[in-house]
């Protein structure tokens, strides 16, 4: 299990995670960062920086142990993925991702849940590559993209799992910026104070509503979609 560690930079909260590895991911995770969230709402920060470790923000599920997890365990993994993403997805303050590095799957689901992202220069791969591995990207994952990404390259991104480099993710305007890798926390910082500022009940009820019908429409199919993404996962292994 890799801890998400929660950093205060005056008004910011910095919540990352870093195991050492390719931050892969498993319920422990997911649920560690569903604490981070909570104790992070609770305190006196005004916004958040979400990131990872130098070259890796997240590279999703992780795929070496699920060989070893039963059908039932991969279906509380997804489960978890989708409350972990949906929280972050409409959390009451403001958050911006910083991109360390490679984000794929999961990974890139916690970006694109953030209210903005920057991104660090370098070989780094970003995107949801489920269909590309032959599973789907369920329903709260396409609302997450349909936020960020323009209709004329959703089907591109989503559907044909199109991975991008950090430069393919700014000019599609999913990064607002790219940053050299050293300078991408603290770039994500400046934004992230300038947001504090939109921090509030106006803020919170604002976002839930611009996101909040998506998400509730996308739960309502939740439960099956994440019992097939299981069985999917499982036959794989």
């Amino acid at each position: 299990m890799s801890e998400w560690k929660i950093d205060r930079d005056g008004d910011v909260a910095v919540i990352s995670l870093d195991d050492g590895k390719a931050n892969a991911l498993l319920v422990p995770e997911f649920e560690g960062l569903e604490g981070a969230l909570a104790a992070v709402e609770r305190s006196s920060a005004l916004a958040v920086v979400l990131t990872g470790r130098p070259g890796y923000f997240s590279a999703g599920l992780n795929l070496k142990a699920l060989p070893t997890l039963s059908l039932e365990e991969k279906q509380k993994l997804v489960a978890a993925m989708g409350s972990a993403v949906t929280k972050l997805f409409l959390f009451p303050k403001p958050v911006v991702a910083a991109v360390s590095g490679h984000a794929l799957g999961g990974g890139a689901m916690f970006a694109l849940a953030a209210d903005l992202r920057v991104f660090a220069d370098g070989p780094y791969k970003f995107g949801l590559n489920e269909v590309q591995l032959g599973l789907f990207v369920p329903s709260y994952a396409v609302e997450l993209a349909r936020a960020c990404i323009s209709p004329s390259r959703l089907t591109e991104f989503v559907g044909h799992g199109r991975v991008l480099t950090p430069l393919e993710a700014l000019s599609m305007h999913i990064a607002e910026s790219v940053h050299a890798p050293e300078a991408v926390l603290a770039a994500a910082l400046i934004r992230a104070r300038g947001l504090a500022a939109l921090s509030g009940t106006g803020y919170a009820l604002t976002k839930r509503l611009v996101r909040g019908a998506g998400v509730e429409a996308a739960q309502k199919s939740l439960p099956g979609e994440l019992a097939e993404l299981a069985r999917m996962l499982d036959s794989r292994t």
